[in-house]
């Protein structure tokens, strides 16, 4: 995920919430992808990554690739993979792999040395392939912002994304990227 720029997150206590528990998983989600973006993850820090080409990578991280074309069907079906890179500022290495799939969409799959998946990307879906609660929350919070790219981000082996990234224009012209739970319900940034 490409994060340009960040805002601060967003209490889960709101008046959808139905109390401080239920916010934990995003709160993790959140934080992770925070961390994600601080270590170095993303489409923006190809200058800073080690790259490495999809043969060479680690049997575990291989396998994970085998693995997560069946974990995640819908974005990854006719994946190929082109390119990859360790990813800097981590105890552990984790690998960025990116490439197309048989829609021709970018895809990412970060993949820990151990061959752990983190999460998958699916970059440049179509606006009208978003949910529609996710499309009422962001016109209702961000009525001025202008979409120009969506991805889909899938997570913890649900087949279905976990949440949709915006990137874009607020009301002034300032590119900004706007992320939002896949139920509508919050803002991860």
């Amino acid at each position: 995920m490409n994060r340009t720029q960040h805002s601060p997150v967003e209490s889960p206590r709101d008046s959808t919430s139905q109390g401080v528990w239920r916010g934990l998983p995003l709160a993790g989600f959140v934080l992770g992808s925070l961390a994600a973006a601080v270590l170095g993850f993303g489409c923006g820090t190809a200058n800073h990554k080690d790259q490495v080409a999809v043969a060479d990578l680690p049997t575990a991280v291989r396998d994970g690739l085998d693995r997560v074309a069946k974990v995640y069907p819908e974005p990854l079906a006719g994946a190929k993979w082109t390119t990859s890179a360790r990813m800097p500022g981590t105890d552990h290495p984790v690998y960025q792999v990116r490439g197309t799939n048989g829609r021709g969409n970018t895809i990412e799959a970060e993949i820990t040395s151990a061959g752990r998946v983190i999460e998958v990307e699916e970059h440049g879906i179509p606006f009208s392939e978003v949910p529609a609660p996710v499309v009422e929350a962001l016109r209702a919070k961000r009525p001025d912002f202008k979409h120009e790219r969506v991805e889909a981000i899938y997570q913890g082996e649900s087949p279905r994304p976990v949440c949709y990234g915006f990137e874009g224009s607020d009301a002034s012209g300032k590119a900004i990227e706007v992320y939002v739970s896949a139920d509508g319900k919050s803002f991860l940034n």
